[in-house]
């Protein structure tokens, strides 16, 4: 029994979260002891299957004791004590399963017998990490796993001379999926118009301004469109403002955060991606398992999940890009069929089973 923790900052509705989720849930319990430690303290049961360990550092339940001991772990991990105070066990393997905050504490690790992995979800260099400030940290671990092809190439450019890298896609579960798809949604949008979905934080690196002027140039253009935004973050205020100032409320909706986007990604009929920088976007795994047509900027990852625009629609980087993108799916309902079509057949490629079995592989293979 190979004895494994993953370590990451909260369980929650992020997607780092919920692929790392989706791996432990469905890892065989029979070859792996596992463990989730957390920073905050989560209801677990909610998230993780039964037999599955969990711990976390700050079980605090007031706001203001709670608020203090962020404090207290922020200091613990600038001088190394947050592993030897908080995590330390005898385990086989461990695992850093985010970039930055829980890569710094888990490279202060003392277990010299334990395997030491750190996992990437981002393209670094676009997230304007540097090798000054955390080269040091990876240089700790015997491995880094990226989750595509061009984070390893981003991660390669930065820490290459520090660790050897591998990639190994994100486990999607598609069976929860399709079950949680059939749930009814109901749209604020008229029949005629097109229904577009774009999902994620609202943060700077999704680009969500981009699009929404993209969105004021189609309206602008005579098209019926009405687009959706699932998720919740900093930007929310001045993305309202902006539909706002260019009178797009009848055109641009933000729901807010949605435990479970599926049925709106069901009933979408083109998905939508502005980033400015990806790892390998979930959210398009999980469209082209629905079988959803979608038009996407280069962003990382892009190239490895839709090829040449074989299975998707990828734009250039620009503004004018990513609105010739979607006028381009919505003036041919060919190539919107077209889209559909080969995204479902494209989707099979990413069902859990085979990345399960590639990534257990993988974690035997280095204890070897």
């Amino acid at each position: 029994m190979i004895k494994i923790l993953f370590f990451i900052p909260r369980l929650s509705e992020g997607g780092a979260e919920k692929v790392l989720r989706n791996l432990v849930n469905n890892m065989d319990q029979s070859k792996f002891d596992i463990t989730v430690q957390t920073v905050d303290d989560c209801d677990h049961k909610k998230y993780l299957s039964d037999g599955i360990h969990y711990k976390s550092i700050n079980r605090c339940k007031t706001k203001f004791v709670k608020k203090l001991m962020n404090y207290w772990y922020r200091f613990c991990t600038e001088f190394k004590l947050t592993y030897q105070l908080y995590i330390k066990d005898d385990y086989d393997i461990e695992v850093a399963y985010l970039e930055c905050g829980a890569t710094k504490v888990m490279s202060a690790s003392t277990n010299k017998n334990a395997l030491k992995l750190a996992w990437v979800h981002c393209d670094l260099q676009k997230k304007g990490i540097t090798d000054e400030k955390y080269g040091r940290y990876y240089s700790n671990f015997d491995k880094v796993v990226c989750v595509s092809q061009s984070v390893k190439e981003s991660f390669d450019a930065l820490f290459g001379k520090y660790s050897d890298s591998v990639v190994l896609y994100n486990v999607i579960d598609e069976d929860e999926i399709l079950e949680k798809a059939s749930d009814k949604v109901e749209w604020s949008c008229k029949p005629e118009q097109k229904r577009l979905l774009a999902l994620g934080r609202l943060s700077q690196e999704k680009n969500y301004a981009k699009l929404i002027d993209v969105c004021g140039k189609l309206r602008d253009d005579g098209y019926q469109f009405y687009l959706n935004i699932l998720g919740e973050g900093p930007e929310h205020e001045n993305l309202e403002q902006k539909i706002s100032k260019i009178h797009l409320e009848d055109y641009v909706e933000l729901k807010g955060f949605t435990s479970n986007p599926y049925p709106w990604i069901r009933t979408s009929d083109i998905i939508v991606c502005s980033s400015l920088y990806e790892g390998l976007s979930t959210i398009v795994q999980e469209a082209l398992i629905l079988g959803k047509p979608v038009v996407t900027t280069p962003c990382g990852g892009m190239k490895e999940l839709l090829g040449d625009s074989e299975y998707g629609f990828i734009t250039d980087a620009s503004e004018d890009g990513l609105y010739k993108g979607i006028r381009t799916i919505i003036d041919s309902p060919e190539l919107e069929k077209k889209y559909a079509d080969v995204a479902r057949n494209r989707g099979y490629d990413f069902y859990k089973e085979k990345v399960i079995t590639e990534t257990e592989d993988f974690f035997m293979s280095r204890l070897s």
